[in-house]
């Protein structure tokens, strides 16, 4: 059974997060800055009346950040009762992966950065590293 997950990049690379946990995808919006918040937290927005912490991804994962948000994109996703933002270069595409074109994280990159991975999807050309999202979520920094 082929479930579909939504495509976006982070620097070169291509992640997906499973589409049943994503509530929208919007532009950029002003966000309000929380002091002595972890660095990976950018702050939060008011959203049709609802705050929602705001995430950076990129600083999540140890990537460069040159800081400038204005072009970014934030995937809002339900983790619960609650909802969490993540800013990511850009959102592609939505695609439909089977459990069979997901394979486990190699051992070699699962100390660091594959933490967070459920997996590596292969889909034509295209290998995508599958996010798992309870283990962004539930870290020690945020």
């Amino acid at each position: 059974m082929e479930r579909q997950f939504v495509a976006f990049t982070i620097g070169s690379e291509e992640f997906c997060i499973d589409i049943s946990k994503v509530r929208e995808v919007k532009e950029m919006m002003p966000i309000t800055k929380v002091p002595q918040a972890p660095d990976e937290v950018e702050g939060i927005v008011n959203l049709r009346g609802q705050v929602i912490p705001i995430v950076n991804l990129k600083k999540v994962l140890g990537y460069y950040d040159d800081n400038d948000l204005s072009d970014k994109k934030i995937i809002l996703v339900e983790t619960g009762n609650d909802v969490v933002g993540f800013i990511v270069d850009d959102v592609s595409d939505v695609v439909s992966l089977s459990e069979e074109q997901i394979e486990s994280v190699p051992s070699v990159i699962g100390s660091h950065q594959g933490h967070y991975l459920r997996g590596i999807a292969k889909k034509d050309e295209r290998l995508l590293l599958v996010f798992d999202l309870s283990k962004i979520i539930n870290t020690d920094s945020f």
